[in-house]
């Protein structure tokens, strides 16, 4: 039981539902107008290598209603910066619910730091809408401060977008899902190895990974994926990932990534592959497309999507906790 009478417990998969509904609260009390969706967090609770039971908070109220979560996560390895999702109903939590589920999630990420190699630094990361106060002022509370702003980008279109070859050198060829996918699994890790914050996995894990996420989304369609080669070497060079929908926005289009191969940056190749498809989605009936992006990307990707036609729609910050002090193994800059 908490000091003000609830009750805590592990969540379960049954709890996916409830979680959506207090993460649309947020969202809707934030300005974000996003609806979360179960089938969403269920697939995010059932990742490889992920133990819900025992890596989850439920605060449930006497009238045995969950008001409050957090799920903490340090499935990568080695796990030197793990990190949370959580929310508190609007309705029926205070700042006391708030504290309480951050100081939990404290608990497990100082718990991960025997798994750590020994000097590496450690921190942990949860975050909240820009603007929320009420989330932002319990983070600070509690020692954590804002690090980084990630923007959610969006172009309304109004007429259909002009016709886009890809760059000299470079064609466009169908994917096909079972023999491509580890394809398009390494050309994202190669495109995002310059990501703040990455850590290197296995293609092992990164590939179940995206298999797990391919299989429980209903909006990933493989011939809507987007491939690149270059010609003279039938290398993958780029890829974009368009899903048919936005997952938390229905009737508006979301590109899930967006990633060319380091080799080949600065030649116009995503440009092109962000053109193509919002062409597409406009063929389609779609007027507007959104994606995220880290607001201080490594890259510049900012730069790239609002010379494309993109704005920020809103933001989510991300807040970090410094839990033991040593050598940083996660990307932080540009070699």
């Amino acid at each position: 039981m908490t000091d003000t009478g609830c009750l805590c417990r592990a969540l379960t998969l049954e709890d996916a539902e409830r979680c959506a509904e207090i993460s649309t609260a947020i969202s809707n009390c934030a300005g974000a107008g996003e609806r979360i969706q179960p089938r969403d967090v269920r697939t995010e609770w059932t990742e490889p290598n992920f133990d819900l039971r025992e890596s989850s908070l439920g605060i449930v109220n006497d009238r045995d209603l969950l008001i409050g979560y957090a799920v903490f996560f340090a499935t990568e390895q080695p796990p030197v910066r793990p990190w949370f999702n959580w929310g508190v109903d609007p309705e029926h939590g205070d700042r006391e619910l708030r504290v309480k589920l951050l100081s939990w999630a404290q608990d497990k990420g100082e718990s991960v730091i025997a798994k750590c190699p020994p000097g590496a630094r450690l921190t942990l990361w949860g975050g909240t809408y820009k603007g929320y106060s009420v989330d932002e002022d319990a983070l600070k509370a509690v020692g954590f401060a804002p690090r980084r702003a990630w923007h959610e980008m969006r172009i309304d279109m109004i007429e259909s977008p002009a016709p886009v070859d890809l760059p000299s050198g470079f064609v466009a060829r169908p994917y096909r899902h079972e023999e491509d996918l580890p394809i398009l699994v390494d050309v994202v890790r190669d495109a995002f190895s310059d990501h703040y914050g990455h850590i290197e996995q296995s293609f092992e894990r990164d590939l179940d990974l995206f298999r797990h996420w391919f299989d429980g989304s209903p909006y990933f369609d493989p011939e809507r994926v987007m491939l690149a080669m270059d010609e003279a070497t039938d290398i993958v060079a780029g890829s974009l990932l368009p899903l048919t929908e936005h997952h938390r926005r229905p009737g508006v289009g979301y590109i899930d990534m967006v990633g060319v191969r380091r080799a080949y940056r600065r030649r116009g190749l995503a440009s092109a592959l962000l053109k193509r498809s919002f062409s597409d989605y406009w063929d389609r009936g779609i007027r507007s497309v959104c994606l995220e992006v880290d607001g201080e990307s490594l890259t510049n990707a900012l730069a790239l999507y609002e010379r494309v036609g993109m704005r920020v729609h809103h933001s989510f910050v991300t807040y970090e906790k410094l839990l033991r002090d040593g050598v940083e193994l996660a990307k932080v800059a540009l070699e």
